[in-house]
């Protein structure tokens, strides 16, 4: 039976509770040992499906850049669940949901191509490093396939 919470207009909808919207953990464990092409394409898919990315913001709400085998990166996530995995033991890192077209619209606005990003880190910090218009292409030619 389905839960139904009310809102403040008292209107009912369905609830679903937390621990409905966590991944399994053995599915989590499976997607996140992917390589890094793969859990790039998971990406991908999913960031066009659900129009959603999550990045790791530090503090004072800055994006978080590290560097990622010397590179200065800016770390990007297809779910929640995924990033605040990754940052779990960083008290001073923040996972915050972004539209996928106002996502989009940022990395148009890198003319220079010289934004980094890490795709969907594993445990050992390894990913696909990409820059902007890489990215924005992919996704966008991925929404076109959704449509």
């Amino acid at each position: 039976m389905m839960n139904k919470m009310r809102n403040k207009a008292n209107c009912i909808y369905p609830y679903v509770s937390s621990h409905q919207t966590k991944m399994h953990d053995k599915k989590h464990q499976n997607i996140i040992e992917l390589n890094n092409a793969e859990r790039y394409d998971y990406l991908v898919r999913k960031v066009a499906d659900f129009e959603t990315i999550f990045l790791i913001y530090g503090k004072f709400w800055q994006i978080s850049t590290p560097n990622i085998n010397g590179i200065e990166c800016i770390m990007v996530f297809p779910k929640k669940d995924f990033a605040q995995r990754h940052i779990k033991l960083e008290k001073s890192k923040y996972v915050k949901k972004k539209n996928l077209y106002k996502f989009i619209n940022w990395l148009r606005r890198d003319k220079s191509d010289e934004l980094n990003l890490a795709v969907f880190l594993n445990q050992k910090n390894e990913a696909k490093i990409v820059n902007s218009s890489e990215l924005k292409n992919d996704l966008l030619k991925e929404c076109k396939q959704n449509e």
